[in-house]
């Protein structure tokens, strides 16, 4: 009975030792990684004006709605002009006579029938008419209030009939796109960002998942603010959304400092213990491989790909991609086949 039994192990023992555990593997991609660095951003209109009368007057026509969309130079409010009209013709009427005047006197001149002293007289009362007549039509257009730029008008604050002083408030005007971003950015932070490079903002919206859209910076200070100890940034949002609106508040993160190099795995290939993230390297044994654990940092973590620290690999490594945490140190194992 005992030699049947040792002739059994001597028969299973072996075959069960030999036997290679089969796991899924993916090699590591070498990639470069920068530290990312988040801040409170604030959204802004490049434009944004509040259209106020430059003269007063009573409103005779109201030329735009509420939330309206307009384009530049868009006529929103007429002021009562009859007086400056009338002001306007009369002194037409004054510079045509005024030339008339000068044609002649030039006509005399020719045929020696008026003084130089009378022709400068009448060159001066044509200029000075002419610059009367240029200051008639820009009171004129201070009685039309037009938009500045192409934008989306506020709350309407005057009616027609109203009486408006000067500087008073008719309504805001905001070019809602593109849209810019303000923040900063702390000087221990500041390293390495340059106009041009990517950020993605977030901005809370209720109720809803956060609103996310892609930029880039536009413009940095070029002084860091001794009370904040940040420099100031600007972006530019390139996603078109018309879910951001000025006044917005939000957070924005974008790289910085030095590109490291790094590598690429897929996030199953980690696993966790006491002593950190570790994963299993493939080391070359015979026909199979051995599991050899590697300790590893993580940097950051994209979709189902984790970036971890160069430390302990090569881009010929090949590491277990799945079930890691089932494995052992020194485990024979064999790569399944796709």
């Amino acid at each position: 009975m005992a030699a049947s039994l040792a002739v059994l192990l001597a028969t299973v023992s072996p075959g069960r030792a030999d036997a290679p555990t089969p796991v899924q593997t993916a090699p590591v991609t070498p990639t470069t990684w920068r530290p990312t660095v988040e801040a409170a951003a604030q959204i802004d209109a490049l434009q944004n004006a509040t259209l106020a009368a430059e003269r007063p007057g009573r409103i005779t026509a109201v030329l735009f709605n509420s939330g309206e969309t307009v384009q530049a130079g868009a006529l929103l409010v007429k002021l009562d002009d009859a007086a400056e009209q009338a002001l306007l013709e009369i002194d037409s009427a004054k510079l045509t006579q005024a030339n008339d005047t000068l044609a002649r006197a030039k006509k005399l001149l020719s045929i020696a029938g008026a003084s130089q002293a009378a022709l400068e007289q009448a060159q001066a009362d044509a200029a000075e008419d002419r610059a009367q007549l240029a200051a008639d039509r820009a009171t004129l257009a201070q009685l039309n209030i037009t938009a500045p730029f192409a934008g989306t008008l506020g709350i309407r604050k005057i009616s027609a009939g109203d009486y408006v002083n000067q500087g008073q408030t008719i309504a805001q005007i905001t070019q809602t796109a593109p849209l810019r971003v303000l923040f900063s950015i702390p000087q221990t932070e500041a390293g390495g960002i340059t106009t041009g490079e990517p950020f993605t903002l977030q901005a809370a919206t209720i109720p809803g998942d956060p609103i996310t859209a892609a930029g880039t910076i536009t413009a940095l200070s070029p002084m860091v603010d001794p009370t904040t100890n940040a420099r100031d940034a600007e972006g530019l949002i390139t996603d078109k959304t018309t879910a951001l609106l000025p006044g917005m508040f939000g957070t924005i993160t974008l790289q910085t400092g030095t590109p490291q190099p790094a590598y690429e795995v897929p996030d199953t290939a980690l696993n966790d213990s006491v002593l950190g993230r570790y994963l299993f390297a493939l080391q070359p044994s015979g026909p199979n491989f051995t599991l050899h654990t590697i300790y590893v940092t993580q940097l950051a973590q994209t979709n189902n790909t984790a970036i971890i620290a160069p430390t302990g690999l090569t881009p010929q490594t090949l590491i277990v991609a799945l079930g890691g945490f089932k494995l052992t140190d020194g485990t024979v194992v064999t790569p399944e086949r796709p």
